[in-house]
């Protein structure tokens, strides 16, 4: 357009911005070679690592203006990689105009120093990494040196952690001490370094005193924590729930799912303010605090988790800061009485271990420990639902951290099978069944690796689900377990999701569709149902008692269900409203059943 189309251009004298160009009612900005060619001066000035282009293709790779085939990029070879290519004496555009005026966000004079004027610290004389890839600081014990580009670099562990050989620890585990003294090496390459980290967002303070672990409960009571889902009430007819479909005698615990993690901001945000404000579930749910049931917000959720935003969150502690505060003045506008924090999962993001970095465990970790010292003193609670899985719970817990400053933990004990296993499997297996995959895929085996792993069995609180995962199968003659599937079972009615069944909708097919029920004599897995190529794995009445009494056997903190709106809240099955939920309260808080439930379905 300007070689071609006479577009005038106008540049900055002091290169505070590149030219921009005009003609007619078009405009236009963008760097041009002198501006790319003082960039990449500023890139050596800074010390920084490079430079970066968005794209190849945008570059005049065919030499369509006459300077040379890839100007741009050529220009930064030169500057940063001494490109031997002499550069062709060539400008693009007659200049018409220099802005000379001293505009808003810009020096009215031209810097000759290599500093910028926004806090970033002046360069130093660089210490050689000399093939140490960490090195800790000579008088600070919570600061240590990082490689970077064959030089160190100092870096900082979050509030109350030491540096320990080659990650930030707790004080205890560290062989540095305030004094001053430590059994560290010393810094190769001369005194110590004069750059300081630019000043951002203020950590948050967690006070002098390290936060106070959380004791376990007490025995002899039991929590039953209920998931109370903000979606449930789009759904039509008799699978539309509401809060003033809660049941209050039924929960000690009320978690509301979900609020969202911001991905840009990486603070906590309403999941559907349609939902949640407009429609005022969040105060129709904490109204039951009135009736003596705490009401947590969760954030997260499998949806949620997608992606690395809740890494970026945890790894950042200037992040955690921001997110502590903003979480603070959430739970009071919202009058929550805790935090659930529902990332599925650290370092495993949506169970892909290979996706997270290491540091996600860490650093999970010293997130719940802040967040903890920020509740207690308000008398909130703190909780997390957690992986059944063996690998996510190696890869991404530090159990006893969690188990110090975690009220509880929901185990997620449920999900070890689904459509995706490709053959039919128990959606939450109570022990090991002969032809299983894993040994460990079951909730018996999860919650003793839990406990041995460090967590106080009066912090586990047990999963369970109110709802079926559905299969098709490929021989509808071949219905047992392990028979092979091609795909999901076909949606329900009312949850209209492949692959899954509420309980309401999976009682109703077998009171009334003729579904074939099979159970196990020895308990080990709840009951599957099938009828043609359906096929659906499920917990009923009885499969809930069993669980409850393992609760009990093993002295557990409670349970947990997934979720209120997926139980029979109607009786459409004739066993009485939520009959699930209310065998687990008959054997966890010793309320009275209507019914014989045991004998319902």
């Amino acid at each position: 357009n300007i070689k071609k189309r006479s577009w005038n251009v106008i540049r900055d004298e002091q290169f505070r911005i590149g030219p921009y160009a005009f003609r007619g009612d078009q405009w236009v900005s963008f760097d041009d070679i002198p501006m790319i060619e003082h960039k990449s001066n500023y890139i050596k000035q800074m010390g920084l690592g490079g430079g970066m282009i968005w794209a190849l293709d945008l570059d005049d790779f065919k030499n369509i203006c006459g300077c040379e085939e890839y100007p741009l990029l050529r220009t930064i070879n030169r500057v940063l990689r001494n490109y031997k290519v002499p550069a062709p004496k060539c400008r693009l555009g007659e200049t018409i105009e220099e802005v000379t005026k001293a505009t808003p966000g810009f020096p009215t004079s031209h810097r000759t120093t290599s500093v910028p004027e926004f806090g970033i610290p002046p360069i130093a004389s660089r210490k050689k990494c000399q093939g140490q890839l960490f090195v800790p600081h000579e008088t600070d014990c919570g600061k240590y040196y990082l490689c970077n580009q064959g030089e160190l670099q100092v870096q900082s562990c979050s509030s109350g952690l030491f540096w320990n050989v080659d990650h930030c620890d707790w004080p205890e585990n560290s062989a540095c001490h305030p004094d001053g003294t430590t059994e560290a090496p010393e810094i190769i390459g001369g005194g110590p370094d004069t750059l300081v980290p630019a000043a951002t967002e203020k950590p948050f303070e967690v006070g002098t005193q390290p936060a106070v672990p959380i004791p376990p409960p007490s025995d002899g009571q039991y929590k039953v924590v209920c998931y109370f889902t903000n979606w449930a009430w789009y759904r039509q007819g008799e699978g539309k729930y509401l809060p003033s479909d809660i049941d209050e005698t039924l929960c000690t615990h009320i978690t509301y799912g979900f609020a969202v993690l911001n991905p840009n901001t990486l603070t906590i945000t309403p999941h559907d303010s349609w939902a949640d404000i407009d429609n005022e579930f969040y105060n129709r749910v904490t109204a039951f605090k009135a009736k003596g049931i705490k009401v947590l917000i969760a954030i997260g959720g499998w949806n949620d988790s997608l992606g690395d935003k809740y890494s970026k969150l945890v790894n950042n502690p200037q992040a955690r800061a921001k997110f502590i505060r903003n979480v603070i003045e959430f739970i009071e506008k919202w009058n929550f009485d805790g935090l659930d924090l529902d990332w599925e999962y650290p370092k495993c993001w949506q169970v892909d271990c290979s996706k997270g970095p290491a540091s996600d465990k860490a650093n999970f970790a010293v997130f719940v420990r802040e967040l903890s010292a920020a509740f207690r003193p308000r008398g909130w609670l703190l909780s997390s639902a957690v992986s059944p899985s063996k690998m996510v719970i190696d890869a991404g817990y530090d159990v006893p951290i969690l188990n110090d400053y975690f009220d509880w933990i929901a185990v997620m004990t449920y999900d070890f099978h689904g459509h995706w296993d490709k053959q039919t499997g128990h959606v939450a297996p109570l022990y090991y069944y002969p032809g299983d995959t894993y040994d460990y895929f079951n909730a018996n085996f999860t919650l003793h690796y839990w406990i041995e792993k460090g967590a106080h069995s009066r912090k586990l609180v047990m999963g369970m689900p109110l709802y079926g995962q559905s299969f098709s199968l490929a021989d509808a003659s071949e219905h047992g377990l392990h028979a092979k599937s091609y795909g999901p079972g076909e949606a329900g009615e009312f949850t209209r999701a492949g692959g899954f069944l509420a309980f309401y909708e999976i009682c109703e097919r077998v009171k009334r569709r003729s579904w074939t029920v099979v159970r196990d004599p020895q308990g080990r897995i709840g009951p599957y149902a099938y009828h043609g190529n359906q096929w659906v794995s499920y917990d009923d009445i009885s499969e809930i008692k069993r669980k409850s009494q393992l609760v009990k056997d093993l002295n557990l903190g409670g349970g947990m269900i997934w979720a209120l709106d997926l139980d029979d809240f109607r009786n459409r099955c004739g066993c009485g409203k939520h009959p699930l939920l209310k065998m687990m309260n008959h054997e966890l808080r010793n309320v009275k059943l209507e019914t014989n439930l045991q004998n319902c379905t």
